[in-house]
């Protein structure tokens, strides 16, 4: 069943005179309870389309439904949002309150919600992105991922069935970077929230079940991690790159090492240049 269907979006706007389409007519279903990454190069549209799933941005042409709701619709607008939660790149720009707690439960208290069911999604939010132990810390107190992680609670507590998240990692370092993508894997596969993620990190694409790659408002490739990968060549001429793990195989082969270029984490690439040694041992 599909919880994001998308038909002939369009959108532009104009510079120095001159209009500059940023979508062109883009058509995608997304699946509930999937996990899906939107990468491009700078420029290709990805994080204008974030802002379509929950009516930040409203389509110029086509429309956009969510959670079978038409983000045109300005009396559905409180739904669709409490349905489609957004998380962006500075948690800084979305954490409001003086504890972690208090922060969390913002968005439930502008609802509406009675104290003691309150409580309860906050603790569940906390517990979930595992910050609960921080409860009472001052949000300035905190790593950036542990901000982050922050946000997403807050996101969270909302009940939502789809978070999306625009490059929810670009300013942390590998440690919350790391911390950041546990929590969105583990929100994906335990509590079966659906993910969209926009990112430009190829080693978090991996993490996804399916991948999208925007260039100049057009849908260039559409398939999972594996099959994206393949085709080193052709993203590097979209000015993308892949994973480490990838160029390290595709290096060797072009090398002459019998190894094949499609692992995705360490831990394949490990086995496949393990296998690789195995075999020139045994043709010695």
């Amino acid at each position: 069943m599909s919880i994001v269907e998308i038909r002939d979006l369009s959108f532009s706007y104009r510079k120095d005179g001159e209009e500059k389409v940023v979508l062109d007519k883009l058509n995608i279903d997304i699946e509930d309870e999937s996990f899906v990454a939107v990468i491009g190069q700078n420029g290709s549209g990805k994080s204008t389309f974030a802002k379509h799933l929950n009516a930040i941005l409203l389509p110029m042409g086509g429309r956009v439904v969510v959670c079978g709701i038409n983000t045109k619709n300005e009396k559905e607008l409180f739904a669709l949002r409490k349905n489609a939660g957004m998380v962006f790149q500075n948690p800084d720009n979305q954490i409001v309150a003086t504890t972690v707690e208090e922060d969390v439960a913002f968005g439930l208290e502008n609802l509406g919600i009675e104290y003691e069911e309150m409580h309860k999604r906050v603790k569940e939010a906390l517990i979930a992105v595992n910050m609960y132990d921080l409860r009472k810390r001052a949000p300035h107190l905190l790593s950036g991922g542990q901000k982050q992680r922050v946000a997403i609670a807050g996101i969270l507590a909302m009940e939502p069935r789809c978070i999306i998240f625009d490059e929810p990692t670009a300013m942390l370092d590998p440690v919350g970077r790391r911390e950041v993508m546990d929590t969105i894997i583990r929100l994906n596969k335990e509590k079966h929230i659906t993910v969209i993620m926009i990112t430009h990190h190829m080693d978090e694409v991996v993490c996804a079940s399916r991948v999208i790659v925007l260039n100049k408002g057009k849908i260039e490739m559409d398939a999972s991690p594996r099959e994206v990968f393949k085709n080193v060549e052709k993203l590097k001429e979209l000015g993308l790159d892949a994973p480490q793990s990838v160029l390290l195989l595709h290096a060797l082969k072009d090398a002459g090492f019998d190894v094949e270029a499609n692992a995705l984490t360490p831990e394949e690439c490990a086995e496949e240049i393990l296998a690789c040694l195995k075999k020139r041992e045994v043709q010695k």
